[in-house]
């Protein structure tokens, strides 16, 4: 009961400070739509896209290999080892970010010229490489936090950090004028630079709570498993995104092209997903939860929380799809004052109907050691989704991409799905995956 009490507790206080955080971005969003315009929110997705992929080789799975070592660290009363794997995840974090900043810092104008085709990207490139160790070394303390379930202070803290964000972007983007190269440049600074903050705010309260390890753990091997299976699905969706704009061009100008991206990647899915923050809180806590009672072998309870899990997503998924149907509309006019973004939400809202559920399966996989199986279905629709845009976009415009998002992503959701199930039903086969994987990293 008390378990169950905590996880309850730990999920709502998760949620709530989740919406409070996207709620904050879906309004800074509707600021920023409407003060660079459809076209600069095309070009600044861009921009994201790239820093998204960097983002993902300067991590190389670091934070996955902070959260399992704290954690198991933690969870044996082994003090100096949870401070032991955290600095040696630093480390590794340290090195691989800057070699990945520098070279993006380096290659910011070739990218800008020759991949994005659009020059006003560059500055925001290169500064995006210089502050990239930041938020990867801040993720990486996040992952100690949540293994130790000091939650409360994490969300604390992301809460300033959110609003630091928020005001420091704003201030330069008033500085930045009308100019969208410059206003590319404010809000990379904002979004990356006060990750500094947060990470020494993170470390110096951890790291008092915890003694001088004598020895570190090695973190490349578990790490780098991880990382390159990252690079293969944050290349793969890399991949999608430029060809989205590219494949739009091909129906119309470079302008409509970036305004129909911008609306889309930037207006629509932050509001498609600002409901499903307690999803996303769940996953993270049943990540750990069904891992301890995987650990335990406890079938049951296992079986329980997963059935738990599906219907209230379920639930939700069906409530959030009829209010976006009926409300779309509306909201794309009052948040953002365009009737273009209302019409997308409209489009999009049906979905919602497996999208949503999709993301609690990927995250009760993760509890359940299927990972692999995951980042195999997940590699194999984003196939389908590069060839999906390759071919149809061009030709059919927004209704090729979204038929090609619907196909790809309905494909996932039944082979995931397909996968939970016969692993709750027969748990034999994550018992003996857990156990390889125990002796692999022993």
């Amino acid at each position: 009961m008390g378990k169950g009490r905590t996880l309850v507790r730990g999920t709502l206080l998760l949620t709530l400070s989740g919406l409070a955080l996207r709620g904050l971005g879906v309004l800074f969003q509707s600021f920023l739509a409407k003060r660079v315009g459809a076209e600069g929110m095309g070009v600044l997705q861009l921009i994201l896209t790239v820093g998204g992929f960097a983002g993902t080789l300067g991590a190389s799975g670091v934070r996955v290999a902070a959260l399992q070592l704290t954690a198991r660290a933690w969870g044996q009363g082994d003090r100096p080892g949870v401070a032991a794997a955290l600095r040696a995840c630093l480390r590794y974090a340290t090195v691989v970010s800057i070699a990945v900043g520098g070279g993006l810092a380096l290659l910011a104008d070739p990218i800008s010229t020759a991949l994005l085709r659009d020059a006003r990207t560059t500055p925001a490139l290169r500064l995006l490489g210089l502050l990239l160790p930041f938020p990867v070394l801040a993720g990486t303390v996040r992952s100690a936090y949540t293994a130790c379930g000091r939650v409360k202070e994490l969300v604390a803290v992301e809460l300033v950090e959110r609003l630091a964000s928020v005001g420091a972007t704003f201030l330069l983007l008033a500085a930045a004028g009308s100019d969208t190269a410059l206003a590319c440049e404010a809000v990379v600074a904002g979004s990356y630079g006060v990750a500094a903050l947060t990470f020494v705010i993170l470390w110096l309260r951890l790291t008092r709570s915890l003694p001088l390890p004598c020895a570190l753990p090695p973190v490349v091997r578990t790490a780098l498993p991880l990382g390159v299976n990252d690079y293969m699905r944050a290349g793969l969706g890399a991949v999608e995104q430029f060809l989205i704009p590219y494949g739009l061009e091909k129906t119309g100008s470079r302008h409509t092209a970036l305004a129909a991206y911008g609306t889309i990647s930037g207006m629509v899915f932050p509001l498609l997903w600002f409901p499903a923050e307690g999803i996303f809180a769940l996953c993270e806590l049943m990540v750990s939860e069904l891992a301890c009672l995987l650990a335990k072998k406890d079938h049951c309870s296992m079986r329980r929380l997963v059935r738990k899990s599906l219907l209230l997503t379920g639930g939700l998924a069906l409530t959030v799809a009829t209010a976006l149907w009926f409300g779309g509309g509306i909201l794309g006019r009052v948040i953002y004052g365009s009737e273009e973004a209302g019409r997308y939400l409209r489009i999009f809202a049906p979905l919602v109907l497996f999208l949503y559920p999709d993301a609690i399966v990927d995250g009760l996989q993760k509890g359940m050691g299927q990972q692999l199986h995951l980042v195999r279905y997940n590699s194999f629709t984003n196939v389908i989704d590069v060839l999906g845009l390759w071919l149809l976009l061009p030709r059919f415009g927004i209704w090729g991409y979204l038929f090609t998002y619907c196909l790809s992503h309905l494909v996932n959701f039944f082979l995931s799905l397909r996968r939970l199930l016969l692993v709750v039903d027969e748990p034999e086969l994550c018992y003996a995956e857990e156990e390889k994987r125990k002796v692999s990293i022993q």
